[in-house]
């Protein structure tokens, strides 16, 4: 741990000697009626060509390139940098041009998501522990089937032995949109307790109603929604980290591109 943090030292004093060297070039240069636009965007490649072997070494694990957190640290440092270096480049938050246009707003797409991705990284592992709930993100669905089957068995047993449908139409009315697929994703993602909330209200409302007897069936439907909302929790968060994998990575490919393809056209009308 204390490597890592002395590793985080020295990349962030790299990055703000490299903007601070930038920054005085830039002015430097203009001063002297140059281009700085050079400078600038060539370091900005650079980066960008270095944060896209972050995604290189995660498919290359094998390969003894560097510990993983090393990586990850180098790819928040740098990446931060990027974004300075961008604003150092364009000389504004928002370039004029369609073209520069659409390569910032796909650079600030990648830049943004890339925040999330980080947070992502550091609070969720913690909150799946919390959870305690291991599983597989595409096995879910059938875990929750599953819940579903057992909590219909437990209502249709409590007619038959309480002799009455008092809890099975409020299943029917109320708890079984619970049950049928995973709910409250946004709650569970930005760490809420919509869920218990629900399961909290939703039965503490039927209690009154109930006798002794059904009371206990209750017991048991709502152990069973408790275990569906740690289902939930990791439906949630498991899913949110593929769906941002599968819109960061082709955005940053989508900026590598529209960048190779700005330096062209730089050179182009250079010659």
């Amino acid at each position: 741990m204390r490597s890592l943090h002395r590793a985080l030292i020295v990349f962030w004093l790299a990055a703000i000697a490299v903007f601070i060297f930038l920054v005085w070039d830039s002015w430097k240069t203009w001063m002297m009626n140059g281009e700085p636009a050079i400078v600038t965007g060539y370091t900005l490649t650079g980066l960008m060509v270095f944060l896209a072997l972050f995604n290189v070494r995660k498919r290359l694990a094998m390969i003894p390139l560097g510990r993983g957190a090393y990586w990850t640290a180098a790819h928040a440092v740098f990446g931060t940098l990027a974004l300075a270096v961008f604003f150092v480049h364009t000389g504004s938050i928002w370039p004029t041009g369609a073209y520069e246009q659409l390569f910032a707003l796909f650079f600030y797409l990648v830049s943004l998501s890339g925040i999330l991705g980080y947070w992502m990284q550091k609070v969720i592992p913690r909150r799946l522990t919390e959870n305690g709930l291991e599983i597989i993100w595409e096995r879910i669905p059938n875990e929750i089937a599953e819940i579903r089957a057992r909590a219909e068995a437990i209502v249709e047993e409590a007619a038959e032995k309480a002799a009455s449908d008092t809890l099975a139409r409020y299943y029917t009315e109320t708890l079984a949109w619970y049950f049928r697929r995973p709910r409250y994703l946004a709650s569970h993602f930005f760490g809420f307790q919509s869920g218990r909330a629900y399961i909290r209200r939703e039965t503490t409302a039927i209690a009154r109603y109930l006798d002794e007897t059904e009371r206990g069936y209750l017991a048991q439907l709502e152990d069973l929604a408790l275990i569906k909302n740690r289902l939930d929790f990791a439906y949630a968060v498991n899913g949110m980290a593929k769906v941002w994998l599968l819109f960061h990575v082709p955005m940053a490919v989508g900026v590598l591109l529209l960048m190779i393809w700005h330096i062209i056209l730089v050179h182009v009308y250079l010659l």
